[in-house]
Formats: C-alpha cells, sequence, structure tokens
C-alpha cells in the first residue's frame, strides 16, 4: 500500500492541474517576454473567463394561473492595460430577464 500512495498523489495532482489549468503559464510568459500584448492579454483573459450559471432564473415557471413569477440576472466584466503607451480594453457581459417563463437573454456591451 505504500508504494502504491505516491503514485495515487501524483495522478491526482497532475489530475488537479491540468483540470484546473485553461492555459499553460509558460506561453504567457513568452508572450510577456517577446512584448506580444496581444497574445498575453488573450491567454490571461482565458484564465478569467468567468460566466456564471443562469439556469435558476431560465428554469422559473409560475405555479399557477393566478401566479406570475419574474427574475433577472446579469454579470458584466470590463479589463483595461496601459503597458508602455500600448492601451487594450476588453469589456462584455449578459443579461437575462424572465418574466412569467418567457425568458429574453442579452449580450452587453
Amino acid at each position: 500500500m505504500m508504494k502504491l500512495c505516491p503514485v495515487l498523489f501524483v495522478i491526482g495532482f497532475i489530475f488537479i492541474n491540468v483540470e484546473g489549468a485553461p492555459f499553460d503559464q509558460n506561453d504567457i510568459s513568452a508572450a510577456a517576454a517577446n512584448g506580444d500584448w496581444n497574445t498575453f492579454h488573450r491567454l490571461l483573459s482565458q484564465g478569467f473567463d468567468f460566466k456564471p450559471n443562469f439556469d435558476s432564473i431560465r428554469s422559473l415557471q409560475p405555479d399557477g394561473p393566478d401566479s406570475n413569477v419574474y427574475g433577472e440576472a446579469q454579470y458584466s466584466f470590463h479589463s483595461s492595460s496601459n503597458v508602455n503607451g500600448q492601451k487594450s480594453e476588453q469589456r462584455g457581459g449578459r443579461r437575462i430577464v424572465n418574466k412569467n417563463g418567457v425568458v429574453e437573454e442579452y449580450e452587453l456591451p
């Protein structure tokens, strides 16, 4: 059993690191070292690509003919940088509205 524990630990460690990393940190370092800021920001933003799950809003339904439901959720992001005069900016978001089971979704600029 003692010989098996280190192997399981290493496999688990590799699985967690590979599963949780959407990009290679060496790629980000290389892009920064080469001054390729577009690639740098693209790779960096992939790591923070947070999109909440709106299924709880989408699934709202009135309980009966005399009931109403309303749900609304929104998220947005904005990031900017100015590195040696080279400006980069990203923004966006999403909004969802559920009125009595009729769902409308909007992309935010």
